[in-house]
């Protein structure tokens, strides 16, 4: 007799079986973590490239490789990010953290804002940046805070409007009813469950579980991935399969890998990372007196001049991109949007916001 499928009873699926993942459940796994192709045109690539440049600019600018501390051995991985005076000192100082960070943006194409991973500040495993990300950007909104708001010390390369205002936040739900911004009847009913549906999330590295469920709760609309992260087994893909064809909210947000866009920095990370994994158990990442660690973690890969490079590469491409094939694409939305051409002068403007200013984003402070 022929066993019955795993889970299922005398054929049938089981009885807690979510509607949402009935079509799936005779899928390989194979088959259901591949999502359906949605092209992405040059434009809108071209779009995405310059936020996620923004981004490795960002994390350039608060680099910091200490995962152990500033004093030990990290061999030939950190060479180039030891203090002059000393061989087993590395610039950085105390901070303890990963170089991973994320960014979001609203349809219209404005940076909304962006946060770092600090799990080591709080000796925490979920202080990821897409979660801390999804929870500053929901407190923003409540207060309609924008980076872009008035006492802005710094000079501004474009005349763009400011963000949309789309919610004003009261306490009891009547006091809301009606200042929403128009969606749908079945959007405005679910309340704050869509309130970042149009927003874009740019990650340095795949989201794991808990960013990624928070982004459902969240219903952000799409997240963009610098980095493939093969520890958190396709999770994104898992639940958005799994959730996309909701029809109101708590929708995963579609997983769109720097491959995709044509970031050649996913390729140049994605083997930097490979190269390390096969190296690292011989060649250990850290040593001192007390510890060796010798795990090929991609945050440990994050830690290395490899990477740093990579990242400096992205930086200084930004700093020079002056010519876009697509200037004047705009998304096709009700509300304007800035063109591609607004969009990189904003982002030089928030680059510059953010390394003069460092009061919006926590990188490296609490």
């Amino acid at each position: 007799m022929e066993s019955e499928k795993a889970g299922s009873v005398n054929g049938q699926p089981p009885a807690n079986l979510p509607p949402g993942l009935h079509p799936f459940r005779d899928w390989t796994v194979e088959k259901f973590v591949e999502l359906d192709e949605v092209p992405i045109d040059q434009a809108a690539q071209e779009r995405h490239r310059i936020y996620c440049m923004l981004l490795m600019s960002i994390v350039l600018d608060d680099w910091n490789g200490n995962k152990y501390g500033e004093v030990g051995d990290y061999g030939q991985w950190r060479v180039d990010q030891r203090m002059p005076q000393a061989a087993d000192v590395y610039r950085g100082g105390s901070y303890l953290g990963h170089n991973i960070a994320a960014l979001a943006v609203d349809a219209e194409g404005h940076v909304i804002d962006y946060d770092f991973n600090h799990n080591e500040i709080f000796d925490s495993s979920v202080e990821h940046a897409e979660s801390r990300l999804v929870r500053r950007v929901f407190a923003l909104n409540q207060v309609y805070d924008s980076w872009q708001g008035n006492g802005d010390p710094l000079p501004r390369r474009i005349a763009a409007p400011a963000r949309r205002q789309r919610r004003v936040f009261a306490t009891a739900v009547t006091d809301r009813a009606d200042r929403v911004t128009p969606r749908t009847p079945e959007k405005v009913a679910s309340g704050y469950s869509t309130l970042l549906s149009d927003v874009t999330v740019y990650t340095s590295l795949e989201s794991c579980a808990q960013c990624t469920g928070i982004m459902c709760l969240a219903s952000v609309k799409e997240v963009v991935y610098l980095q493939p992260d093969a520890g958190q087994f396709l999770i994104g893909n898992i639940m958005r399969q799994a959730t996309k064809a909701q029809s109101l909210s708590f929708t995963a947000p579609r997983p769109i890998s720097g491959k995709e866009i044509g970031l050649k920095y996913y390729d140049e990370l994605t083997e930097g990372a490979e190269d390390f994994t096969a190296r690292v158990r011989d060649q250990p990442f850290f040593r001192s007196a007390t510890k060796t660690n010798n795990s090929p973690s991609v945050t440990s890969y994050l830690c290395t001049d490899g990477a740093f490079r990579t990242f400096e590469s992205a930086a200084e491409e930004l700093s020079g991109w002056s010519t876009l094939d697509y200037p004047d694409y705009r998304p096709d939305r009700p509300e304007p949007a800035l063109s591609n051409r607004e969009v990189l002068a904003m982002v030089k403007d928030f680059l510059e916001y953010v390394k003069t200013v460092k009061n919006r984003g926590t990188s490296h402070r609490v």
